[in-house]
């Protein structure tokens, strides 16, 4: 039998200096020096609130560094350069997606271990080992799967309520794919324990959303921590990680975001329009094609209720546009695993289906 090897991250969920408390403890057997590593803007949120948290440990923050603002090897290399790095013994990877994804790859490189503190809840990349990477003009390049996943992930409510209240809702929009996506991929399979629990496991990535992300929303907008928030951020930043962690990167997308791929194509959408935005929509149609009418009830009235995308015009594109759209769809691999053969015309009947849908909802 092939042996497998699941390394889980350890996390904490909190508000303020509290959040950190355990920080120099979690931290004592990798070293004393840490170079934190983020974008600018993250950098600029957790400098003071982390000069003030090591306080009292025997950590040294030996430096901050931006991470280059794109996701690409190339960027990891020139950290991988600076005498900060080389002088750390670990590496505390903070901010959104993006750099967090970069510093999986400097640590992996730099044999060093690292730290996440996410200052956004757009992704799951504090929880997850997968790092999406980029070429350095900002195109897609490749997924770059680290040794393991962080060693523990530091959740700090307060900076993540302080944050544009937009990173919270495409990361909802996201999370709400991994919540329908997966046990339609899964569905009709004989599952290995690896694969079943995550399976399992993303209900609690959904469900949590639908009970308290329209509080969450309102949370985010007044910049105020809350239960209801924390239950949206976990679902978002450390539920969904550990799903695509653990899952066979095969079931662990579908046709929501095969339509997102696909709307790439359209100048619009790169431009204007967010990932996890988007791949909600591809939510909606993927559970009409596949007539989980009550699902998809429930899905849409939410979305609806914080404002993310149920037709086409909310993302500014026509049913004359969709032929590119669905022709680069269609060859991705998110739908190539499922309970049947999802084809162009099914995915352009469930769009029409959709539209109609929005008319009487």
């Amino acid at each position: 039998m092939d042996v497998t090897n699941v390394l889980f991250p350890g996390y904490t969920v909190g508000s303020g200096l509290e959040t950190y408390e355990k920080l120099g403890e979690l931290c004592a057997r990798y070293g004393t020096k840490a170079v934190v590593i983020g974008g600018e803007r993250a950098l600029a949120a957790i400098k003071p609130v982390l000069t003030e948290a090591v306080k009292g440990t025997n950590i040294e923050l030996v430096g901050f560094e931006w991470f280059g603002g794109v996701a690409s090897y190339e960027n990891g290399d020139r950290l991988l350069g600076l005498d900060t790095v080389k002088e750390a013994d670990m590496i505390f990877a903070c901010g959104g997606g993006k750099a967090i994804d970069t510093c999986k790859y400097v640590a992996m490189k730099a044999e060093k271990p690292f730290f996440t503190f996410p200052t956004i809840a757009a992704t799951c990349a504090s929880t997850t080992a997968i790092a999406v990477m980029y070429y350095p003009n900002g195109v897609q390049k490749d997924v770059f799967v680290a040794p393991r996943p962080a060693i523990h992930n530091f959740i700090n409510l307060d900076i993540i309520a302080k944050a544009p209240e937009v990173y919270l809702w495409a990361g909802i929009g996201d999370t709400l794919a991994k919540y329908t996506e997966v046990p339609f991929s899964a569905r009709g399979l004989e599952l290995a324990h690896k694969d079943a629990l995550p399976v399992i496991m993303s209900q609690m990535t959904g469900d949590p959303l639908l009970k308290y992300g329209t509080k969450a929303m309102e949370d985010v907008k007044n910049n105020r921590s809350s239960f209801e928030l924390e239950q949206a951020v976990l679902a978002v930043v450390l539920t969904s990680g550990l799903v695509s962690y653990l899952i066979d990167i095969n079931l662990n997308s579908g046709m929501a975001h095969a339509i997102f791929y696909g709307m790439t194509v359209l100048p619009q959408i790169e431009e204007r329009h967010l990932h996890g935005e988007v791949v909600s929509y591809g939510v909606l149609c993927m559970l009409m094609m596949d007539k989980q009418m009550d699902k998809l009830a429930e899905i849409y009235k939410f979305m609806k209720s914080i404002g993310l995308p149920t037709k086409l015009a909310d993302m500014e594109v026509t049913v004359d546009e969709l032929d590119p759209v669905l022709d680069s769809a269609v060859t991705k691999y998110d739908i190539e695993v499922g309970p049947y053969k999802i084809t162009k015309e099914m995915m352009r009947q469930a769009i029409l289906d959709l539209e109609e849908y929005n008319k009487t909802h």
